[in-house]
């Protein structure tokens, strides 16, 4: 008998858990309608364990379907999942390990793509000024978000969104999207120099579903300090 005990420190997977779930309701529901037949057929005892027994199966399958809707990312085989800081609603975010994964194997062809269209073109002439096809967001939360919208005019920025959940941002960062080009990105690091920035950093803005490809004042820590020239 001792061999078929449950061992609750052998339990470690999601399937485990469910069967030993599974186990207990048997178990219960078997000593509710053991229980119920001892009684007489016509007695309120027999009624109640017998609707015990029923109420039991509901309350089971609603659990799982909770598990299954709300804590999915935990119930993976590999518990593994990566969390971060929405740069725009700052909210946190949780993937699935192997949703990273196809992402980061999605970033990595589109990032070859890029250099075989690169390639493909390097006769051709510049397409001009990058900045004017730079779509920047500026956090509403910002006390001088008017002189960044001025600044950003006078360097020939065409497109500017205002973006900001109920939080004001700790520190004055811009976020810029890994996908950009290095020219766009060196527009990018310049207007940061010129703003007086904390630094920046770059996001996913296609995982994110971000339209901007840069955000003044997102909400998270630079990876990288602004390098301001001595006078």
């Amino acid at each position: 008998m001792s061999e078929n005990q449950i061992k609750p420190e052998k339990i470690t997977k999601p399937i485990q858990l469910l069967g030993a779930w599974l186990v207990g309701l048997f178990s219960i529901n078997s000593c509710y309608l053991v229980g119920a037949a001892n009684f007489d057929v016509n007695s309120w005892q027999s009624g109640a364990l017998v609707l015990a027994a029923i109420i039991n199966v509901p309350i089971f399958l609603g659990s799982v379907f909770l598990l299954q809707t709300k804590f999915r990312p935990e119930l993976q085989e590999d518990s593994y999942y990566s969390s971060y800081l929405n740069k725009k609603t700052n909210e946190p975010v949780k993937v699935p390990k192997n949703e990273v994964q196809l992402n980061e194997l999605t970033i990595s062809i589109e990032k070859i793509e890029e250099k075989l269209s690169k390639l493909s073109f390097v006769n051709e002439p510049n397409q001009g000024a990058p900045e004017t096809s730079l779509l920047i967001g500026v956090n509403k939360h910002l006390a001088d978000k008017n002189r960044i919208k001025e600044v950003l005019s006078t360097n020939g920025v065409l497109r500017v969104t205002s973006f900001g959940s109920n939080d004001v941002p700790e520190k004055r960062i811009m976020s810029i999207s890994q996908y950009l080009e290095n020219r766009e990105i060196d527009v990018a690091i310049k207007l940061a120099n010129e703003l007086n920035l904390d630094g920046y950093n770059f996001f996913d803005s296609r995982g994110e579903e971000t339209r901007e490809d840069i955000l003044i004042g997102s909400y998270g820590n630079p990876e990288y300090e602004v390098l301001s020239k001595s006078a």
